[in-house]
This record gives structure tokens, C-alpha cells and sequence, in this order.
């Protein structure tokens, strides 16, 4: 019983060493069944702004968000698969791919589109 308080110290640690932009999407999504938080490495590149997922079109694929503005901070698995970019200033930006996960559908900021694929003829 000599260190029974150190499970409750990492917890708190843990906590509090979650990043704003992560208590941000924690506090929206916290009751989402299919929400889940995912490690961003240290020194990976952020994104600043919505304005960061202009350059998205439909030649574009995760990885290559990914290499540009860094790794999603979550991700939302209900039919499709989405991730979800979680902005400084509390902005959600929410990457939502095709069924099989091989390809970007759409990207959304708080309720506005940023892109959308263009449907085939």
C-alpha cells in the first residue's frame, strides 16, 4: 500500500495532459459510442485553420493530409469511417471517407462544407 495514490496520479496526468484542441472534440463527442480519441505524436505537424484543408480535391488521399497538417486527432466509425481534426480554437473539422476507406468524400467545418468529391457520370 506503500504507492496505492500512483494509479491516481497517472490518471490525473493523463487528464491534464490532454491537449485543448483534444478536450475540445473530447467535450462534443464524449458520449459517442464510436468516438475515439487517437495519439498525435509530439512535434507532428497541426493544422492552424480551416483554411489549412483548402487544398483537399479529389486526387487527394489521407496520407497525404496526413504528410501536410499532421494525423487526426480522432477518429468516428459509424458506416463510414471519419476523422476528425480538432482546430486550436475549438473548431471540429471532420474528414468523412468512402465506405471501403479509400478515398476522401468530404470535408466539413462546423456545419460548412470545405469539399466535396465530385459524383461520377
Amino acid at each position: 500500500m506503500k504507492h496505492a495514490w500512483l494509479p491516481f496520479i497517472c490518471l490525473l496526468a493523463t487528464l491534464f495532459g490532454t491537449s485543448a484542441a483534444h478536450g475540445a472534440c473530447a467535450e462534443k463527442r464524449s458520449r459517442g459510442l464510436n468516438f475515439v480519441l487517437l495519439a498525435v505524436p509530439d512535434g507532428a505537424p497541426r493544422p492552424a485553420g480551416v483554411d489549412d484543408f483548402r487544398f483537399i480535391n479529389d486526387d487527394t488521399t489521407l496520407d497525404q493530409v496526413t504528410a501536410k497538417i499532421g494525423p487526426p486527432d480522432a477518429a468516428d466509425g459509424d458506416v463510414r469511417p471519419s476523422y476528425v481534426y480538432c482546430l486550436a480554437d475549438g473548431i471540429e473539422v471532420r474528414i468523412r471517407m468512402s465506405r471501403d476507406g479509400s478515398q476522401i468524400e468530404s470535408v466539413r467545418a462546423e456545419g460548412d462544407e470545405i469539399y466535396k468529391r465530385k459524383k461520377k457520370k
